[in-house]
């Protein structure tokens, strides 16, 4: 069977792409970049269709007149009706090029988004949930195109046209003026705390949301599960009350949001009563013209619609603001450390006789809990194959992780290949390390995208096909209907063992140093164990391999074997060594392990191939 030749290494520096600091939302500058121009004038040619609304009823006035004298009205209507036509035309292409700019807007906040979260440290995201951040990605960056939107055209402009009719009915008649403010102020005294309480409403809606989010996704990704144990019943009753949250949270917006528009028209009926009884007194007194009223009127019903868009608009601004608020905290919360680094060049090959990994007293714990790993010390040769051993909930998957800056440790020192962990630019240390964990993740895309994962340059069908034969994957990928080319994830997948074999595969066509396989082996059956076993020893002929492994077949085969105790500890020599020394590894390795809990003894401080809490030399 043919092995994939081993890939050239690349001097390149590191592949990821620059990050740096990213300092929160800047709506101007990062999600009108490029449509500023086109954004003003969408606000130029909205001003020029609410002018041309505003000479409407002004026009209308001339048409009274005209009548009144028994004169020709051909010029006044035809100015009426290219005014109509103009304002009409005028707000639609406003509309076209604001609906362009606001899409463009929301994608770029979209991949700004989505690129950060990529990048932030597992825990945050954790922290985040996968759900809620989702969420965020979809329904937020929504809300705020309604922040441009409304926030840098439709309200600034509704406020000036409002400032405009109001000029123009104190020009025709102050007195009818001040009766009309006077009864849409009884409105807005109304408004006011609507607006004010939808802006506190809005947090709440956006959090239900993502945590509804947050429980479909879950639910989703366990559905197997779901499925197998009968609980669809009781998913449902759980969705249904994050669902029902939601309901909760957003009734109150809504019924509000409702509310804005009938009391705006009950503000403009006021009005129109006001002022009708008051110009009727004017009217019969010879104070006010028929033309002059006529014209009054019509901006008193135009005043309307400038209004209605100032009190919702004011609603969608406070919501978009929230929204904004929200990506502005999860723009800010820092990414991965040194992920722009681009300076530092990658370091040469190590001697031979440096050790690939060493640990210096490492604590680590989880959030809120008690440590994983306390003082933690070993090292690990540079070549060959190193088995990380321990009963479950040592840590194991947690050294690997630390290996590849995952995670980052409380306490102690960790050099990967001579160089503190701390100091390594990132791209360049994951390079350098290929981790492969325990669920054989693979991306939702093709065969040859899963196996190019990481590479600096695609890699023939030949390279592909040979990574395959080699795990024993070749006939089955080439039975696909697409090959290589067939998507996963979806109409196609692999089971649980053949995930596997395609992330070792992945991970022989690195060029890495250092190979890190998370229970590589743990959902094969014999015959596919033996391929992988073999592809692992072929890469351990050349590179340093450290497999988190409960199989005593691979354990065996191990140059150097590390055992993690239940104190947190670690201790470190060959089978044989721990075999004769540890009464539990051999339980371990017997199939016998101990509780979890019980002691290790430990080890004697004399023992030439053991790591104790105390710093040990390279």
């Amino acid at each position: 069977m043919p092995f994939p030749s081993a890939r050239p290494r690349s001097s390149t520096r590191s592949l990821a792409p620059d990050c740096g600091a990213f300092p929160g939302l800047r709506i101007g500058q990062d999600l009108l970049r490029g449509d500023r121009l086109l954004l003003a004038l969408a606000a130029v040619l909205s001003l020029a269709s609410a002018a041309a609304s505003l000479a409407v009823p002004w026009l209308a006035m001339g048409v009274m007149h005209a009548l009144t004298r028994h004169q020709p009205v051909t010029h006044p209507a035809a100015g009426m009706s290219v005014a109509v036509l103009g304002a009409a035309g005028l707000q639609a292409l406003s509309g076209w090029l604001l609906a362009g700019v606001g899409e463009r807007a929301v994608l770029r906040l979209r991949r700004l988004a989505m690129g950060h979260l990529l990048r932030l440290p597992l825990r945050a995201v954790r922290d985040e949930g996968t759900g809620s951040l989702t969420a965020r990605v979809t329904s937020d960056a929504a809300l705020l195109r309604l922040l441009i939107e409304t926030g840098l055209v439709h309200l600034p402009v509704a406020l000036i046209a409002t400032a405009a009719t109001l000029t123009a009915m104190v020009v025709i008649d102050p007195y009818l003026t001040m009766v009309a403010v006077g009864a849409f102020g009884l409105t807005g005294a109304c408004i006011a705390p609507m607006t004010t309480r939808i802006k506190h409403l809005a947090a709440a809606q956006q959090r239900a949301l993502g945590q509804l989010g947050q429980s479909l996704t879950s639910h989703l990704v366990a559905l197997v599960t779901v499925k197998a144990c009968r609980y669809e019943s009781e998913a449902a009753r759980k969705l249904g009350h994050a669902a029902d949250a939601v309901r909760s949270a957003c009734l109150p917006a809504s019924r509000l949001q409702c509310l804005i528009g009938p009391v705006v028209s009950l503000g403009q009926q006021i009005a129109v009563l006001a002022v009708a009884l008051t110009a009727g007194q004017q009217i019969a007194q010879g104070q006010l013209s028929l033309a002059a009223f006529s014209g009054f009127f019509l901006y008193l019903l135009h005043l309307t619609s400038p209004l209605t868009v100032v009190a919702v608009g004011i609603g969608h601004l406070q919501a978009g603001r929230t929204a904004r608020g929200r990506f502005h905290h999860l723009l800010t919360r820092p990414a991965e450390a040194e992920l722009d680094t681009t300076a530092t060049p990658v370091l040469p090959l190590p001697h031979p006789d440096a050790h690939a990994v060493t640990f210096r007293r490492v604590t680590f714990r989880l959030p809120q809990g008690h440590p994983v790993l306390h003082h933690a010390s070993f090292h690990v040769p540079t070549s060959g194959l190193t088995a990380l051993v321990g009963s479950s909930g040592t840590g194991k998957s947690t050294v690997l992780t630390l290996i590849n800056r995952l995670a980052q440790a409380e306490h102690g020192e960790i050099r990967i290949l001579g160089r503190s962990v701390s100091n390594w630019p990132l791209g360049d240390l994951r390079r350098r390390v290929t981790y492969v964990d325990q669920q054989s993740t693979l991306i939702e895309g093709s065969i040859r995208e899963n196996l190019q994962l990481g590479l600096s340059e695609p890699p023939s069908d030949a390279d592909l096909l040979n990574a395959l034969e080699t795990v024993g994957l070749r006939q089955t990928v080439l039975r696909l209907p697409q090959g290589l080319d067939t998507p996963l994830g979806r109409v196609h997948d692999l089971s649980g063992g053949q995930r596997q074999r395609l992330a070792v595969a992945r991970a022989m066509l690195t060029d890495s140093d250092i190979l890190l396989l998370d229970e590589p082996n743990s959902h094969l059956d014999s015959i596919s164990e033996r391929l992988v076993t073999r592809a692992v020893d072929y890469l351990a002929a050349s590179r340093c391999v450290i497999v988190a492994s409960h199989r005593l077949p691979t354990i065996r085969k191990a140059r150097h074997i590390i055992l993690l105790t239940e104190d947190g500890t670690a201790v470190s020599g060959s089978h044989e060594h721990l075999l004769a020394r540890y009464s539990h590894y051999r339980e371990l390795t017997t199939g016998h392990a101990i509780e979890a809990g019980s002691p290790l003894r430990t080890p004697p401080v004399d023992s030439p191939h053991t790591s104790t809490r105390g710093p040990i030399g390279d």
